[in-house]
């Protein structure tokens, strides 16, 4: 797909060539039933963007063409880490489309595919944040309908984003007229019935979806005589743990919650699984989520080296002007070096790729060694003792994560108690993108933190 300009610097459709305003469109990158997706680039903020077109065997009169429509709509209500940002919907040559946030990165039925089941703590942190964006999604009344491991990518920046709003249902609405839609493997008792559905069948597919990432297998398969969607209605599953020991009884407990066969018996809302999963990672010591999405796109090769450096700049940047003042004050030991990696990613990523010679990594490692280290990360409940409290000022606001974990929108009133060292935060914002810092907390001490994001875009 190419375009040309006129003499006055204006877009001029070569035949039959789309124009999409404002878009320098290049190649299509990938296709789905209803539409084609086209990587471009926004003029004004010279941003990358993805173009996701109608294909133009379909009219936007149709049933199809009205369920893209749909989605285009639903979209543009969402404003959530873990989901695309649209950033613009219209019309071009009778062809709806949609300018939204590119995802550059593999999905993860893609990743599974190619490296099998996840490490449990990967495993748990992406649940985490996907449980996150369904709560997103359904406070504005909106059930998704799809979520399987082909509509969950994992960018190479360290993000998890749920995607594919084709079939989501607007609670809202009294009918979409769509009648029994989704993927089978992936289906509530209830949407295989074909009976009403609200936001809990969405968190009979996160289990679905936990399940195998942990094992490596979905908790109902398909088998002779027996379907898929009769053994998600009728039949048990075996216990993880029982496929992989080290699932733990908490985790194991959240899946039985999810994947309740009556939707009552379930979770009350997909925040709750999420604050289950993120007192596991807690109570583990886990890495941040980002980290953790990092590592297994290193180890299925779909991140190189080179995007693993990138991915951690802020980090690495932090890292750099360490190592300028302890050249200064004197060399540090190489082995206090190596295990300051743990702050980011896990050791085997740090041989890969040779961060662990940084000399700077030195100064984050005080904070992060030894069993205190181990739980130094993530925002603690009130009345914890020996923390320090993190305040955080956005302009014009953003969406806000400490060590992976997601704890406001800024601006905000709230203060964060935090153990003291070094600690992660990301600013992130739907038209503006993620702002990276890392702040040092005290004991018994407030560190503000302020974020103008259209100064850091410059």
């Amino acid at each position: 797909m190419t375009e040309r300009a006129d003499d006055r610097g204006g877009q001029v459709a070569a035949p039959g060539v789309m124009i999409v305003p404002g878009v320098r469109l290049g190649a299509k990158f990938a296709e789905g039933t209803l539409a084609e997706l086209y990587k471009g680039t926004q003029r004004a903020l010279s941003r990358a963007v993805a173009v996701k077109v109608l294909k133009p065997s379909i009219t936007p009169a149709s049933q199809l063409g009205k369920r893209f429509l749909r989605e285009a709509s639903l979209l543009s209500r969402l404003s959530h880490q873990n989901v695309p940002h649209v950033y613009d919907a219209g019309e071009s040559d009778d062809r709806p489309f949609i300018v939204m946030e590119l995802i550059e990165g593999p999905s993860l039925r893609k990743v599974m595919d190619d490296g099998g089941p996840l490490p449990v703590d990967a495993a748990v942190a992406i649940a985490r944040e996907l449980a996150s964006a369904l709560a997103h999604v359904h406070a504005l009344g909106v059930v998704h309908r799809d979520v399987k491991p082909a509509n969950i990518l994992l960018s190479r920046r360290g993000d998890v984003k749920l995607t594919d709003f084709g079939i989501a249902r607007d609670t809202s609405e009294p009918h979409d007229g769509l009648g029994v839609v989704g993927t089978p493997a992936y289906m509530s008792p209830e949407q295989v019935l074909g009976d009403r559905l609200d936001f809990r069948s969405d968190l009979f597919a996160l289990g679905i979806v936990l399940f195998e990432m942990l094992t490596g297998r979905r908790p109902f398969e398909e088998e002779a005589g027996r379907t898929v969607m009769q053994k998600i209605r009728l039949d048990r599953y075996q216990a993880p743990s029982s496929l992989r020991p080290e699932v733990s009884a908490v985790i194991e407990r959240v899946l039985a919650r999810c994947l309740e066969k009556n939707p009552t018996h379930r979770y009350e809302s997909a925040e709750s699984v999420a604050r289950d999963l993120d007192e596991y990672l807690t109570s583990v010591g886990a890495e941040p989520t980002r980290s953790l999405v990092l590592d297994r796109l290193l180890a299925t090769k779909e991140l190189t080296p080179a995007e693993m450096r990138a991915a951690l700049g802020p980090l690495v940047r932090e890292a750099a002007g360490s190592n300028a003042a302890q050249k200064r004050s004197g060399p540090s030991s190489s082995g206090r070096a190596s295990r300051a990696l743990g702050l980011v990613w896990a050791g085997q990523i740090a041989a890969a790729i040779g961060i662990a010679s940084i000399v700077g990594w030195g100064e984050l490692t005080r904070e992060r060694s030894g069993d205190a280290g181990r739980g130094a990360t993530g925002p603690r409940p009130p009345g914890t003792p020996d923390t320090g409290r993190l305040r955080v000022v956005a302009r014009p606001w953003a969406s806000v994560s400490i060590d992976g974990v997601t704890v406001d929108t800024a601006p905000t009133n709230e203060s964060f108690r935090l153990l003291p060292g070094l600690h992660y935060v990301r600013f992130s914002h739907p038209s503006l993108g993620n702002v990276d810092r890392v702040v040092r907390v005290t004991k018994d001490a407030t560190v503000w933190l302020e974020v103008d994001l259209e100064e850091a875009r410059r």
